[in-house]
């Protein structure tokens, strides 16, 4: 029997219970810090208003899982390491190892068109690849009717399931485009069926699941009796509400599976350990693709795939209705983190990140601020050096290109990324990382890597002095190189780098503090740690969330402190601005908001305040039950993006929630009138009918 702590929170009733069997036990120092990670877990989900959650870890032959809070708050059963969530997206990499295995087998060529393995799937205007699929690169289209496809209510076959959009036109040419979508992942089932002779299912449990020992995962079915089922909660206002039943097979290969998060441990570590693919096979897997214009996507096949503080990682998160889930693994560390919570859009990520914290001893990421405008640049060539070099070199340890390659790199970025002409060295340094730039941030910094190394340094040092550190050391090891046998900086970058790394050594050790202490005392704090100084720790994330529990709470004057501590701090961060912005806006100060948000986009108008940014915002209001708020956020977003359909089309939505039939039609049609294609067109033309709206102006 399991011994159980409860624990307080906003009114609510907290469950922690204990971890799950583990090969070996952690470290009595491991093993404290994972118990100060349950005081974390207790504050987040109080702040959040989870009901339940599930986190664990697994290294080597250690692994640890925890359940807390509840998976059924109607009947009071506890969220354990054994509880049964909804995986969603984190499905899709489990599909991507059966494409791959098939095609081991033989079975599945990548580059041959799917009908070639799912001959009911209609021919479009273009060729369809299995890899294009992998890649989500096949032009294959969402949700183009939320209201209808993400609602299903009818269990769906395989078949039902891709008629659902087999009738689509292709959103680009295969290739050029990336769209993350599901039903391209529901194609790669069926493509496994075809190619395999054996439903979905079985061919998942016989040869994914099963070898890898992940007894509890299983396809969502719910008529099933699954054991440990958690229910799933959203948010009305404050107020915990069950989850609309929708049935899920109609994602079946992209997001129709129940597991829990022992079997995400096991299935990311028979990834990285080789169980059940080859290791060239693995390889392809977690390789970036890249659009033909030559754009990295930052997705393989089957993962996310993103330099994270430098390190080598792959990832999936999953949301719908019921759950969110996030698995998160760092296969040169054979280190796997996986998380599940049973209310809807709340982030998991936060989770991850701190068990990384906890378990690692190392910073998930170092947030720098560089106060000298000048100066900028520099730091941004240094970190794009950093996370794609030193990330390569922990995936590889090996150097990436020959000497000319790298010599060439960084004359590149000698002659462009520090030219005099800002512009033109911005859209440089904004391409250095893809093909189409020559990947030359990868091909410098994989050599600087490869340098360090082999100079004595332990690259993992770099995870605490980040990329300052790393391009200092670079700097002063190719100064000393006898005969110039380093490839060397321009002098002036040089002499920035050594002054913003001196800089940076005496600030970086100064911390948020863990308990929360007066705002007054915080502010002198930090005023004077960082005066004077041209780089130092950017809190903007930790102010961002001081301010919104500030304002959640009601606190609208702690709040608008925080953010104004940001900007404060933080003059030349487009994050800065934008929190003072947005938490203006929830305060009812619309003008001094816009203008906050105006100065966010020029500092940086793909940043903060850009119309994806403003988007999210406005749906993370939403998913916490402030719809007001979030609307707002969309109506500010309109007004500095009023060419952008998709935030029209978003505004519709909000109104249609708040009732607002006529508004909503309206911002349908502007949607529409601005872009007729965009990727909600069929849902708006379909929403507006569904108004009341007349047909007239519902153009192609």
């Amino acid at each position: 029997m399991q011994s159980c702590k409860y624990y307080v929170f906003v009114g609510a009733l907290a469950l922690f219970c204990g971890a799950a069997q583990a090969t070996s036990a952690p470290s009595p120092a491991l093993a404290a810090r994972l118990a100060d990670f349950d005081g974390w877990v207790a504050r987040r989900m109080g702040a959040e208003r989870i009901p339940g959650v599930t986190v664990g870890f697994s290294q080597g032959d250690v692994e640890w899982v925890k359940g807390y809070g509840y998976a059924d708050l109607e009947n009071r059963v506890p969220a354990t390491a054994r509880s049964s969530y909804r995986l969603a997206s984190v499905t899709k990499p489990m599909t991507a190892v059966a494409i791959l295995q098939l095609v081991e087998q033989g079975k599945v060529d990548l580059d041959s068109p799917v009908q070639a393995y799912v001959p009911y799937f209609p021919v479009k205007a273009f060729p369809v690849t299995v890899r294009q699929l992998l890649g989500h690169l096949g032009g294959i289209d969402a949700y183009r009717n939320s209201q209808l496809e993400q609602h299903f209510k009818e269990h769906k076959d395989t078949r039902q399931s891709i008629a659902v959009f087999a009738q689509f036109d292709l959103v680009a040419e295969p290739g050029t485009r990336f769209r993350y979508t599901s039903y391209g992942y529901n194609l790669l089932g069926a493509v496994i069926e075809g190619a395999s002779g054996e439903s979905y299912a079985g061919y998942m449990r016989r040869h994914v699941w099963g070898p890898l020992r992940m007894d509890a995962t299983v396809m969502d079915d719910p008529d099933a009796v699954i054991a440990h089922r958690v229910r799933g909660y959203r948010l009305a206002g404050k107020e915990w509400k069950n989850s609309e039943f929708v049935d899920i097979s109609s994602r079946f290969s992209a997001g129709g599976t129940r597991s829990s998060v022992p079997d995400m441990l096991a299935f990311g570590r028979g990834v990285h350990e080789g169980k059940i693919l080859s290791a060239a096979s693995v390889a392809a897997m977690v390789q970036p693709m890249a659009t033909r214009a030559g754009r990295l996507t930052n997705y393989g096949m089957g993962w996310e795939i993103v330099p994270t503080g430098g390190r080598y990682a792959i990832a999936h998160s999953g949301q719908q209705p019921e759950t969110v889930t996030y698995l998160f693994s760092f296969p040169s560390r054979k280190l796997t983190i996986a998380v599940a919570a049973n209310l809807e859009r709340v982030n998991p990520e936060a989770f991850v990140q701190r068990l990384f914290e906890v378990v690692t001893g190392e910073p998930w990421q170092l947030n720098t601020y560089i106060a000298d405008a000048g100066a900028q640049r520099d730091y941004q060539v240094a970190q794009g050096l950093f996370e794609e070099g030193r990330a390569y070199a922990e995936r590889t340890h090996a150097p990436y290109a020959d000497a000319a390659a790298t010599r060439e790199a960084f004359t590149q970025i000698n002659r462009q990324a520090l030219a005099p002409d800002a512009r033109a060295a911005r859209a440089f340094i904004e391409a250095a990382r893809h093909p189409a730039g020559g990947r030359v941030f990868l091909a410098a910094g994989a050599s600087m890597a490869e340098a360090l190394r082999h100079s004595g340094i332990d690259l993992d040092t770099y995870s605490r002095g980040g990329a300052l550190a790393f391009a200092r050391d670079y700097v002063l090891l190719s100064q000393g190189a006898a005969d110039g046998s380093l490839p060397r900086f321009a002098p002036a970058f040089e002499q920035a780098i050594v002054a913003l790394a001196a800089s940076w050594d005496r600030t970086a050790a100064i911390a948020w503090p863990a308990a929360s202490p007066s705002f007054a005392a915080l502010e002198s704090r930090l005023h004077m740690a960082f005066r004077g100084q041209r780089a130092y720790p950017d809190f903007v994330p930790e102010l961002l969330e001081l301010a919104q529990t500030s304002a959640a709470r009601g606190d609208a004057e702690a709040a608008l402190a925080a953010s104004g501590l940001a900007v404060a701090l933080y003059p030349l961060s487009d994050g800065a601005h934008a929190l003072q912005g947005l938490t203006l806006l929830r305060a009812g100060k619309t003008e001094p908001a816009l203008a906050a948000l105006r100065l966010a986009l020029a500092c940086d108008p793909l940043g903060a305040a850009s119309p994806v940014a403003l988007n999210l915002e406005a749906y993370r209001l939403k998913g916490s039950g402030a719809v007001a708020q979030g609307m707002a956020v969309l109506q500010a977003a309109v007004s500095l993006h009023p060419r952008d359909a998709n935030l029209h089309d978003s505004l519709a939505e909000f109104y249609v929630e708040q009732d607002l039939r006529p508004q909503a039609v309206a911002a349908y049609r502007q949607a529409l009138q601005l872009d007729p294609r965009y990727p909600g067109a069929v849902g708006a033309r379909a929403a507006i009918l569904r108004l009341g709206g007349k047909p007239n102006a519902l153009a192609p």
